[in-house]
This record gives C-alpha cells, structure tokens and sequence, in this order.
C-alpha cells in the first residue's frame, strides 16, 4: 500500500509540474508511466552520495563520472575525489572507485567538484574545477590524461588550464563546472562558469586554448554547463535561477554556431528534490536520448540526503521535429519504464503582450556593460557590471509591487531615455506585466525620502506605461519616450522611476548595487529605501535628456 500511494504522489506531482509548464501530455500516458513498474530506479546510484553527473559512451559502454559527496551533518560541499561507473544497459552500473584525487592536482588545494571526459585520438582527457592555491588563489579548471576511461588520471599540465586572472568579473568563484565537447570538425571547445558562462577553443593536444576566451550570453545562467549538438543544432544545457534567490533549474538554449548567437528555449526541467542545486548531462546512447542531473533523496548509512549529500538520477530526453525538448519530468522510476515520447510538445514560449504607445523597449546588446552608452545626463554608477551585483525582482523576500530609484537632475532637461542594467527573469506575460511610472516628489533632501509617496504618474497620461519583453539575457535595457512622456525635469526637484508589477512574480530582474554609490538617491521597494545592516543601495540607471530653455521648464 505504502508503494502504491507513493507512486501516486509521484504521478501527481507530475502532472501538476507539466500543467505548470505547459507542456501536459494525455493522462493516460502519465498514469501509464507512473504505473508500470514496481520499480524505483532513482537514483541510480545508491552505494554513493553521489553529484553533478557527467557521461560520454565508448566502445559501446557508457561511462558516468560524479563528484563524491562526503559531508556529514550539515556541512555544505565536502569532496575530494572523483567516481566513475560503467554500464552497457543504462540500468546497471558498475563502480570503479575513485579515478582521481584532488590532490593528484598538486596545484590544488580541496574541492573536488564538477567534471566531464572526453576521448581524443585513444586518450582521455579529464576536465575538473578544484580550488588553487598560490600563485592564483580561487576556483580554477585542471585538465587531467589517462589510456583508459577508468582512468588512473594524472595531471596533464602540472598547472590550471583555468584560473581566476583570466576571467576577471567582480565574482571569485566564477571558474567552475567544466564541460568539453569535440565538433564534427575535430575542433574541441571547453566551456564553464558561474555567474558568467565562457566559452574557448582548444588546440589538438587539448591542454591548452587557440584562441580567446569568449562568453555565452543567455537569460537566467547560473553554473553547470552542458554543452553537445543534435542534428544540425548547437545545444548548452544550464543550471538556473540562482542568482535570483530561487532553487536552481534547469533551462537550455540552441545555436546554428557553437559560437552563436544563442536562442533560448527556457525551462527543460523544475528544481531537484531537497536540494537547491541541479546538474545536467545529456546522452545519447542506442538511438535513446538520456538527461542526468541530482537530487537529495537518498539516505544512506543514516546519513539524509542534503544539500551536501546528493545523488545522480536519470530520466529518458525526447526530441521534438524542430529540434526543441520536451519538459522533463523529474520521476522516481527513471528508466525502469519503456521510453514514452509523449505529446511532442516543447517548453511554454508565453506571449510576452504589448508594449503601450509612446515608449520603446529595446536591449542594446550591453552585456556585462562596464559604462553607459553615451552622455546620460545621470547616473547612479559608473561601472553597471562591477557595481551593480545583485539581483532584484518582485519576488524578493516578502514580495513587492513596485521597485524604484530616486534621484535629482542637474539642469532643466526634456527626458528622452532611461536605461537600466536588467535581465534573466521569465519574461513579461499577460498576468505578469511590468509598467513603467515617474513621479515628482518636489524640491527636498533625496536622502531622507523614506518612504515616498506616489502621486500623479507622469507617465501615459497618468495611466502609466505598461512595457513586454521576453526573458533577456543580463545587459542594458533601454526605455526611449516619445510625445508627451518626454517629460520636463526639474533640476532641484527629487523623482521615483518605478517598476511596477505583481507581487511574488519575476518577469525581469533589475541589477542593484551592495553599497550607497549614489547619495542624492536610493534603491526602494515598495516605496521604502532598501537597507540591509544599516546601509542604502541603488539601482544601476541612467537617465538622458537634452537641457530645457528656462522659460520652457516653468511650464
């Protein structure tokens, strides 16, 4: 009995997540898959705590490399070792212990964490991010050789392929989560990184780069990873939705080129079960298609499964006539089942609405902008990447209606455009829509406005102006006025520029600083300043506008 209810939990969390992603196949396959077997493959691994799952099949076998969780109590990342197991069936898997030590990187200091092989002309080249040590402290990539897929491994250089000096970005963890692939060409490319994800050419001995280290831009990026073409199509695999205070998911985007551009495809699978981190790896093996990744369900030795205690699963992947995936429905029988391709449907593409008259909203490409694009006439930082590092949406903490930033104008001037440094998100919706408000808070100390009245919007008519986008990659967003929302501002006089929106939703996340750059105004939500430890923030805007003649500002 207890079976039984189990596996019916199990089909109605499914259904539940594919009415939430629009992605609901017949109910009778969902019953029939949930139903068909006794039994409860995932994970797949249970002898281990086992994480970040990477494959590659050769000579017929596929081979599965993992990071070994060893945390005890609530400790969060405790590994120093990488496994390996082998199977011809995909349901049976033999261990071959550890294939390598962190410390076999004599550079390295701890932290064995995520990895991938590859075969190159008979040999194995083994990719994994370790924590250096001296002369450059921090996450960093080590590539390892072995004759054999089971390894032994030894380090393939005596140094990083990777470290932190040749990423330079205002995060010092970003060198991690390695993933490798070889082209129908023979040309090699690697790509990592957490919050920026990077990519780079690697020359036939595959220790070393040919070429620049370049970067894939792509809405709501976080780590992990997993880059591989089908067909005639280029696909990266991620985690996402971290950096934006949310339990990672998995999204992917495809590209005709490995250089892109990159189109994104959205939500492949929901988060993990009892843990905020997920990690992709897509295989294809015997004409079947397979998506790896972890949870933290399994117990083991009395030990729960937590957030440092986690364990490879494995699911069936199923593509759709144009290339697209459908939903990933994260189960406990894994592929115990036959293989359902289901309704062929791909992840729910959402009509972001309609931008109102009298406003245009356009990403200019700024990705990662280090300045502002001309002579805005303000702005509240100068440096929008290294500055402004946190993100920020309506779904933060309690939730909020509106997030907003004060400030002050120099001279008279006639707005003509705000930009911001805003991104990831889920995009706008017709139940999720961003307006866009400007108030006159009139002639008084920016700094003590805590918290602000509204007023009239100057916006619109007074209505405001309600703006669409689809889910952006992190750049400068600009807001170009036409008519009469080309507004006179008053030098002297304090304004709110606001994004309003739906309490507990996240269409677009807007980019805020961790310290006051900007005395002459604040970040708000909800109309309040945002303090944490006693300390206001703002958010990374600038604001254009030609001067007024002084007759023309008094009216």
């Amino acid at each position: 009995m207890i079976q039984i209810k189990r596996r019916i939990f199990a089909i109605v969390d499914r259904f539940v997540w594919a009415f939430r992603n629009g992605a609901i196949p017949a109910v009778g396959m969902i019953v029939a898959a949930g139903l068909h077997s006794n039994a409860e493959t995932n994970p797949i691994i249970k002898d281990s705590f086992t994480a970040d799952p990477a494959a590659m099949v050769y000579k017929d076998t596929v081979y599965l490399y993992t990071g070994h969780d060893e945390a005890k109590g609530g400790e969060m990342f405790t590994m120093w070792d990488w496994l390996c197991f082998s199977s011809q069936d995909m349901k049976t898997w033999t261990p071959h212990g550890p294939v390598m030590r962190v410390t076999d990187f004599k550079w390295a200091t701890r932290d064995a964490w995520a990895s991938q092989a590859v075969e190159r002309n008979g040999k194995f080249y083994f990719y994994a991010a370790v924590r250096s040590g001296n002369p450059h402290p921090g996450m960093a990539i080590g590539v390892a050789v072995a004759d054999s897929p089971t390894g032994p491994f030894v380090d393939a250089r005596g140094s990083a392929l990777v470290t932190d000096n040749l990423t330079p970005s205002p995060n010092g963890w970003d060198d991690i989560d390695p993933t490798v692939f070889v082209d129908d060409d023979g040309t090699a490319w690697l790509a990592w990184g957490n919050p920026n994800c990077y990519l780079a050419r690697l020359k036939a001995n595959m220790t070393e780069f040919d070429g620049p280290i370049q970067k894939i831009h792509v809405p709501n990026y976080t780590e992990g990873p997993w880059l591989y073409k089908h067909g005639n199509l280029y696909y990266l695999v991620y985690a996402a939705f971290a950096h934006q205070d949310m339990s990672e998911k998995i999204c992917y985007a495809t590209a005709s080129k490995i250089t892109g551009p990159w189109t994104y495809r959205g939500i492949l699978t929901d988060a993990a079960k009892n843990s905020y981190t997920i990690h992709p790896a897509v295989l294809e093996y015997r004409g079947q298609s397979y998506f790896f990744y972890h949870n933290a369900t399994l117990t083991l030795n009395g030990e729960k499964g937590a957030l440092g205690r986690r364990a490879v699963c494995l699911e069936y992947l199923y593509y759709n006539p144009d290339g697209t995936i459908q939903p990933i429905l994260q189960t406990v029988e894994g592929i115990s089942v036959p293989p359902n391709p289901g309704s062929g449907v791909a992840a729910n593409q959402n009509n972001p609405g309609s931008t109102s008259p009298g406003v245009t909203v356009s990403p200019d490409g700024g990705y990662d902008p280090t300045n502002w694009l001309g002579h805005p006439i303000f702005s509240t930082v100068t440096n929008p990447y290294y500055d402004a590092t946190e993100s920020v949406s309506f779904n933060h903490g309690p939730g909020a209606t509106n997030l907003a930033q004060t400030f002050m104008v120099k001279a008279d001037s006639r707005l003509e455009r705000i930009a911001i440094f805003a991104g990831d998100g889920f995009g706008t919706t017709g139940s999720t829509n961003v307006a866009l408000a400007l108030y006159d808070l009139g002639v008084q100390d920016a700094a003590s406005i805590n918290p602000y009245a509204g007023g009239t919007n100057l916006f619109g008519s007074g209505q405001g102006l309600k703006v669409a986008c689809q889910p952006l990659a992190p750049g400068l967003l600009n807001f170009d006025f036409a008519g009469l929302n080309q507004v006179a501002l008053k030098a002297g006089h304090v304004y709110a520029f606001e994004l309003q929106g739906i309490r507990k939703s996240a269409p677009i996340f807007w980019r805020r600083t961790r310290k006051d750059t900007y005395p002459s105004g604040a970040a708000c939500s909800d109309r309040s300043g945002i303090e944490e430890r006693g300390a206001r923030y703002d958010f990374a805007m600038a604001v254009y506008g030609v001067p007024l003649p002084t007759e023309q500002s008094k009216n």
